[in-house]
C-alpha cells in the first residue's frame, strides 16, 4: 500500500510529492502494513476519507491545522467501523516515531489475522473459568507429543540451559527429556500462534512415571518463538499471544498471589529464561525435574492482560517491575508496581486467575485492539 498525502485543495502537487517521497522513505518496510495517510493541513478531511482503507494510520503534525483535520477524520472513520490511529509528528520533515509505528503495524496485523490457538491435552481440573468461546483452533493429543519426544534428542539445548543458569540442581542429562518435549510441542503446534498444555504438574502418579514435569518445556518455548502457557488456560494463552504479537517479545502467564492498592505479586514455576537471571530448581510440591526461578530485574516496563471467555471484557494494566517480597508459592515471583488503586481492579474485574504479561509497554496498542473488538476494558 502506498503512502497517501492529504491536504487542502490549495496545496500544490509538487509539495505533496515531496512529502510523499520523504515520508515514504522514512517509513520504508512498514508501508505494506496499513493505510498510511500523511495529513499536511486542515481542510483535508475529504481527502483523508477518500484515501482511507479498513486499517488506517494518520500522521499529522501540530502545524497548519493538520492535527485537527486528522482528529475530525478519525472520528468519521471510526463511525464507519474502520480502524484508525492518529500519530503525532513533531513538525514538517520530522521523522516519524518508528517504534510507535511498528507497534501499530503489529496491531493491524493482529486484527487482520486473529490469534490461532492450540490446546494440548485437556485443561487441568482446577480451571473452572478459563475456556474461550469457539474453543481452540487446534486440538493436539498430548500422549502423541510425549511419544514423539522420546524419539527426539535435546542434549545441546539442555547443556545450553544449564550453562546459562546462575545455579542448577540438575544436570543436562536430567533436563534433556523436558527439552526434547519442548521440541516435540513446537513441531506439533506448527501454524498456530501459541499453545497451552494441560499439564501433569500435580499428578503424582504421572510425575513418578515420566520423572519430570513440563514447566521448563513451556518456559523455553517462549524464547524459541512459540507462545506457550500452562494448564490449558485458553483465556490466558489468548492474552499472552496478543501481548507477544503487539510487542514482538516473549510473553508469559502467572498466578495472582497478592493484590495491594499499589501492585501485584505474580508467581509461577518458571518464566522465559530471557526475562532475567535464572536458576534451575526442583518443581514445587513434587520436587521433580524441574522449574525455573527467574529473577526479573526491577524497573522494567510491564503490560498485563486477561480477557473474558467471550472477549467482551478484559483487564489491562501497565506498570513497572519491582523487588519481590517472596511468599510461599511458585518459584518465579514477579512484583509489579501499579498506579495507586490499579491493583484492586484485578479483584473487581472477576476475570479469573492467570494474568499474561510482557516486559514492554504496549498498553495503548492493546487497549486500541480490545476496544476495536468491542470489549469493555477494566480499569
Amino acid at each position: 500500500m502506498p503512502l497517501h498525502v492529504a491536504a487542502a485543495p490549495n496545496v500544490d502537487a509538487e509539495t505533496r510529492e515531496e512529502y510523499r517521497r520523504m515520508y515514504g522513505e522514512a517509513l520504508g518496510r512498514y508501508l505494506g502494513g496499513a493505510d498510511f495517510i500523511l495529513v499536511l493541513t486542515g481542510g483535508s478531511e475529504p481527502e483523508i476519507l477518500s484515501a482511507a482503507g479498513d486499517y488506517n494510520i494518520l500522521l499529522a503534525w501540530p502545524h497548519y491545522n493538520a492535527m485537527p483535520a486528522a482528529l475530525e477524520a478519525a472520528s468519521a472513520l471510526r463511525a464507519m467501523g474502520r480502524f484508525v490511529e492518529v500519530v503525532q509528528l513533531e513538525g514538517p520533515g520530522a521523522p516519524p516515531p518508528l517504534a510507535k509505528v511498528e507497534r501499530l503495524v503489529r496491531l493491524v496485523d493482529l486484527l487482520r489475522r486473529p490469534p490461532r490457538l492450540a490446546l494440548v491435552g485437556a485443561p487441568n481440573k482446577w480451571l473452572v473459568s478459563s475456556g474461550l468461546s469457539g474453543g481452540p483452533s487446534l486440538h493436539i493429543d498430548e500422549e502423541g507429543v510425549y511419544r514423539r519426544s522420546l524419539e527426539v534428542g535435546a542434549r545441546g539445548e539442555a547443556e545450553a540451559l544449564v550453562a546459562g543458569a546462575v545455579e542448577s540442581a540438575f544436570g543436562a542429562g536430567e533436563l534433556e527429556r523436558p527439552l526434547a518435549y519442548a521440541k516435540a510441542l513446537r513441531e506439533a503446534a506448527g501454524g498456530v500462534d501459541g499453545l497451552t498444555l494441560g499439564c501433569w504438574c500435580f499428578d503424582f502418579g504421572k510425575v513418578r512415571e515420566r520423572g519430570w514435569t513440563p514447566c521448563i518445556s513451556l518456559a523455553v518455548l517462549n524464547d524459541w518463538g512459540v507462545t506457550a502457557t500452562c494448564e490449558g488456560d485458553l483465556r490466558a494463552l489468548y492474552s499472552a499471544v496478543v501481548l507477544r504479537r503487539l510487542s514482538g517479545k516473549p510473553a508469559w502467564i502467572s498466578n495472582v498471589n497478592m493484590v495491594t492498592d499499589g501492585g501485584l505479586l505474580l508467581t509461577h514455576d518458571g518464566a522465559p529464561p530471557s526475562f532475567g537471571r535464572y536458576s534451575i530448581v526442583p518443581r514445587m510440591a513434587t520436587k521433580a525435574v524441574a522449574a525455573l526461578r527467574v529473577e526479573v530485574p526491577p524497573g522494567m516496563p510491564i503490560t498485563l492482560l486477561r480477557v473474558s471467555g467471550d472477549l467482551k471484557r478484559a483487564i489491562l494494566l501497565r506498570g513497572v517491575t519491582d523487588v519481590a517480597q517472596r511468599v510461599e508459592a511458585c518459584n518465579t515471583q514477579v512484583a509489579v508496581k501499579l498506579p495507586d488503586g490499579a491493583g484492586r481492579a484485578v479483584l473487581k474485574a472477576g476475570l479469573g486467575n492467570h494474568l499474561a504479561y510482557v516486559l514492554d509497554d504496549v498498553y495503548e496498542e492493546a487497549r486500541a485492539y480490545l476496544e476495536y473488538l468491542g470489549a469493555t476494558v477494566v480499569p
